[in-house]
């Protein structure tokens, strides 16, 4: 043996002489060397030698003619990605291998393998149909009626016809005006969301208030109105439509108290005298039991707004102190001959979008022999609503049976995309990028909101498509004195009287595009001012898009909201409806889009949606691969649309979901936060009612492909943790088991923690 061999191979062959009929393989034995080279020789003198299997993407066996056919567009390939702008070219990132290597020690996703196919067969008009449409059916009732010719005075019904965008009454307002305006009894109003339900009560008692001649109203008078609302957000938008009524009418002083706010700067309002108080409930019995100077002795209204909302929310023993509150300190009986022109009782009115026990309940604690008032889908009528009887509807009905059920406005046009798992990132982003292509082909500016579970998943899905994003700021030039808008990194406009950077650039989506974010943790001066710029107009990006939380479905009546994408579905069908009210709002046109799982989770289709979609033209079944190929489809390539990219439209969304893959491995603390958004997701999923588990059942998610749509490699270890400082203190004064929850299995230990996070479900949806 010369000095250079590197090894040293001992062969014992079998004498062939030998008449053993024992196997050969048997007495084979391979000395010395590397384990692979030793077992490599042992299968090669066996004659087990394999072909060596080609395998593409997702592990995918490419046979022979495959990988001809391959190489020859291989060669093509490269040929146009040399002649192609560099901007095509895409950098290497070296990265370890995954489960299934690539070459060159990349990556390989299984973005498009191993999803559940959906059951329900997709119900999109053909192109040869012709689409069937319907009239709205919350929009003003053109003709002969007029708010004057509903009892308005004349300079209230001309300030809103000259100066705001109520040309005519709904079908709603055509009712309760003029009950409101002449009755004295209590009223349960119930018309679905966008109707115009605000205006319906606003407008009689301004009136009221106005038309008072023997004294006139001033706000050294007293409070006369209260309107409680479930959200902050409602609150300011109906104190909003108070302060531009009272520009026909100064005298008249409307005021708002809500949490968040500093109760200094309210107590010194309320000492100054209003006269109709918006509130939310917590804040108005506060200011109830400690400030004397509120004067609430005179007060002839009290208006539940988005009543469903509020027994949700658990304020009906709240609302119960604030009625006995107010029945202690109430003088109408003494000034009866004083407000000639005012009801001689207090008037409750509670409305609703939806007629359910729970807000018969609260139905039940603040009216009297109530009078109901409901708008049908084909017949408009009244109702009697009689609380003698267990709280059920009774009396003369006008309309039809489906009185007492909520649906969707008649023009709104509802998709059911029934998505797998891994790719519902990639779907949503497909989503936008479609919205945002058509708002620039059409050249008329909308804006869109999608709905989250969780704020957690809110600031995650917030950061994914705004991490190349920048910041609108005021710039003031040191030359000529001019102030001007520019865009800049959110790290060059960091300053220390930045509430939250929560308006974005989407450049992911599209360069049209500006996206905000908005949810119950935000402190209440950031989530006024993201409503505020997310409803000002701006040229330089007509879509602008809201990731939110439920804490926007309720009541805002916010402009141009041509689109709404519910991404994690609702938590009740009641939630689906206010989310979707949205947009279709006072008889405009609206679109809507609701994410669902493949399986348990279309059974969600023909049990809840094609109850409040009767119209079975306007409820959609989407496939999401046209969606997909529609966003990420060769395009030409001298276009600056990030997502006009070179070759087939499966490779396009399955770099665009690696890309955030890897700026996941590459930020540590977006990992940590997509973790977050995932763990709080399923947390979340499970609070759905006991009701709709046999569509939303968390014991049947698919774990590992879910957390894929969250851009991670694997599943969290931490699932049963709760979001927070000090969460296992928490956990362990809730179980007492915080030992033994640790040695568990992921998946039961997040069941566990789910079933405690059923009791604060607000928790996720706010």
């Amino acid at each position: 043996m010369s000095d250079d061999d590197g090894l040293l191979l001992n062969f014992a062959v079998p004498d062939s002489s030998n008449n053993s009929t024992a196997p050969a393989t048997k007495s084979l034995k391979i000395k010395g060397g590397r384990w692979k080279d030793r077992r490599k020789l042992q299968l090669s003198l066996q004659g087990r030698t394999k072909e060596k299997k080609v395998r593409g993407v997702n592990s995918v066996e490419i046979t022979k003619p495959r990988l001809q056919k391959r190489k020859s567009d291989g060669d093509t390939e490269s040929k146009i990605k040399e002649s192609a702008p560099s901007e095509f070219k895409r950098a290497k990132f070296s990265e370890t291998k995954g489960q299934s290597g690539g070459k060159n020690n990349s990556y390989v996703s299984s973005l498009f393998t191993n999803n559940e196919t959906a059951l329900q067969a997709t119900t999109e008009a053909k192109p040869e149909e012709k689409e069937v449409t319907y009239l709205p059916s919350n929009a003003p009732i053109k003709g002969a009626t007029t708010f004057t010719g509903l009892g308005i005075n004349e300079k209230l019904s001309t300030h809103l016809t000259d100066h705001q965008r109520f040309k005519y009454p709904t079908k709603i307002q055509k009712l309760v005006i003029p009950n409101l305006l002449t009755t004295q009894r209590d009223l349960f109003v119930k018309a679905q969301t966008g109707s115009g339900k605000t205006m319906a009560f606003i407008l009689p008692i301004f009136h009221k208030l106005m038309m008072e001649n023997k004294r006139k109203i001033t706000r050294d008078s007293g409070v006369f109105a209260i309107i409680l609302t479930p959200t902050r957000e409602l609150a300011n938008q109906i104190y909003s439509v108070l302060e531009s009524l009272t520009r026909c009418y100064h005298t008249l002083v409307p005021g708002i108290v809500i949490g968040g706010e500093k109760k200094k700067s309210e107590k010194a309002r309320l000492r100054k005298g209003v006269n109709i108080l918006v509130a939310t409930p917590g804040r108005l019995a506060d200011h109830l039991e400690n400030t004397k100077s509120l004067d609430i002795s005179q007060l002839r209204y009290l208006v539940l707004d988005e009543g469903d909302k509020l027994v949700e929310l658990g304020f009906e023993e709240t609302i119960s102190k604030i009625t006995r509150i107010i029945d202690s300190c109430s003088k109408i009986a003494e000034t009866v001959d004083e407000w000639q022109g005012l009801p001689t009782r207090r008037i409750n009115m509670l409305c609703s979008a939806t007629l359910q026990n729970n807000v018969k309940q609260l139905g039940s604690i603040i009216l009297q022999d109530p009078e109901m008032i409901s708008v049908d889908r084909e017949v408009e009528g009244t109702i009697l609503f009689d609380d003698d009887d267990d709280n059920n509807v009774d009396g003369e009905v006008t309309g039809n049976s489906h009185d007492h059920e909520s649906f969707a406005p008649d023009q709104l046009i509802q998709d059911v995309l029934i998505v797998p798992p891994k790719l519902r990132l990639v779907t949503l982003d497909a989503c936008l990028v479609n919205i945002a292509n058509k708002i620039e082909q059409n050249n008329a500016p909308s804006r869109s909101m999608v709905f989250y579970s969780c704020s957690d998943s809110v600031n995650y899905h917030y950061d994914v498509f705004t991490r190349d994003g920048k910041k609108l700021k005021k710039v003031k030039d040191n030359e000529t004195g001019e102030v001007k808008t520019v865009l800049v990194s959110p790290e060059d406009s960091a300053d220390e009287n930045d509430a939250d950077d929560s308006e974005l650039t989407a450049p992911i989506i599209h360069s049209n595009t500006m996206v905000y974010k908005l949810h119950g943790s935000l402190s209440q001066q950031t989530r006024t001012t993201i409503l505020q710029q997310f409803i000002k107009d701006d040229a330089r990006f007509p879509h602008k898009v809201l990731f939110c939380t439920d804490v926007a479905s309720r009541g805002l009546d916010l402009p141009n909201i041509a689109n709404v994408i519910e991404y994690d579905a609702p938590f009740t069908i009641d939630d689906h409806l206010h989310r979707i009210g949205r947009s279709a709002r006072v008889g405009n046109k609206g679109e809507a889009a609701l994410f669902l799982l493949p399986g348990l989770e279309e059974g969600y289709i023909d049990a809840k949606l094609k109850v409040v979609h009767p119209r079975e033209a306007n409820l959609h079944i989407v496939n999401y691969e046209k969606i997909l190929q529609e966003a990420f489809a060769e395009k030409n390539t001298t276009s600056k649309n990030k997502h006009d990219k070179l070759g087939n439209w499966d490779i396009h969304a399955t770099t665009w979901h690696l890309e955030i893959e890897r700026w996941l491995l590459e930020d540590s603390a977006a990992l940590s936060k997509a973790s977050l958004a995932f763990t709080s997701h399923i947390r979340a999923y499970a609070t759905h009612l006991s009701s709709e588990r046999n569509f939303f059942n968390v014991k049947l998610l698919h774990l590992g492909h879910l957390a894929k749509s969250f851009g991670l490699r694997e599943t969290p270890k931490n699932l049963g943790k709760k979001s927070g400082k000090n969460s296992d203190k928490h956990l362990d004064g809730i179980d007492g088991q915080s030992k033994k929850m640790k040695k568990e299995d992921p998946r039961k230990k997040m069941l566990r923690m789910a079933k405690l996070a059923v009791k604060s479900s607000n928790e996720f949806n706010y």
